[in-house]
């Protein structure tokens, strides 16, 4: 915490936490989720480290603020097709998706950060309502929105942690290789690889469709079942 000798921030270039937020955001493309600190956000707003405990009370304080400002980037430009149930969850999940695809290891900031903050509150509020008029339990409402929020958040996290992303022309090569030589032990696994790949099919937004799809599909039958016994 800042001492009565610190100068404050707001006498120090103007520091104000929107500026903070924006510059961590900046700050976490450039290095990763594992090189953002307080110290190289400091030195990148050309502050001492302890002016931003003027704003925020430790790191926690940092990374929750960043959750919401990604998030409300993304939900304040989006404006819903419809309010049925299947549309608005399938706009949930592409919603999040775009927010976290947006910076530099995204995923790891939502997964780390403290989500129930008011500012995000309101969605789901409007989510629960419309989905509970439509003939949802409270808990198959909030296990079906939860349950497409963390189907999201895992496809992203394991798209910015793939390494294959990373890799070089050579890297891809020896890929190509490993996947010939496999035809022998794993003919089914290598046949059908190899034709998805033609098709153009294995791609992270591709996949992230289909199973979109198929949550959607499984809780339409939820739905149902539970109609049948009423």
């Amino acid at each position: 915490m800042p001492t009565a000798d610190t100068p404050h921030p707001k006498q120090e270039r103007g520091l104000e936490r929107q500026q903070i937020v924006r510059t961590a955001l900046a700050l976490l493309d450039e290095v990763g989720y594992s090189g953002l600190t307080l110290r190289k956000l400091a030195d990148k707003l050309h502050v001492k480290a302890a002016a931003l405990y003027w704003h925020f009370e430790n790191k926690q304080d940092l990374i929750d603020a960043m959750a919401v400002a990604i998030m409300l980037d993304e939900i304040d430009r989006f404006t819903p097709k419809s309010i049925q149930w299947q549309d608005m969850l399938a706009d949930v999940a592409r919603v999040n998706r775009r927010a976290l695809t947006r910076y530099r290891d995204g995923a790891q900031i939502i997964a780390h950060a403290n989500m129930a903050q008011d500012a995000l509150l309101g969605g789901m509020e409007f989510m629960l309502k419309h989905l509970r008029s439509q003939g949802f339990t409270a808990e198959q409402a909030m296990l079906s929105l939860f349950t497409v929020i963390r189907y999201t958040l895992g496809c992203v996290f394991e798209e910015q942690a793939d390494p294959r992303h990373k890799q070089s022309p050579p890297a891809t090569k020896r890929h190509g290789e490993w996947l010939i030589a496999m035809k022998d032990k794993y003919p089914v696994a290598a046949e059908t690889i190899t034709q998805l790949a033609k098709s153009g099919v294995i791609t992270p937004e591709s996949q992230f469709e289909a199973g979109l799809r198929i949550i959607i599909a499984g809780i339409q039958q939820q739905l149902d079942a539970s109609s049948h016994l009423a």
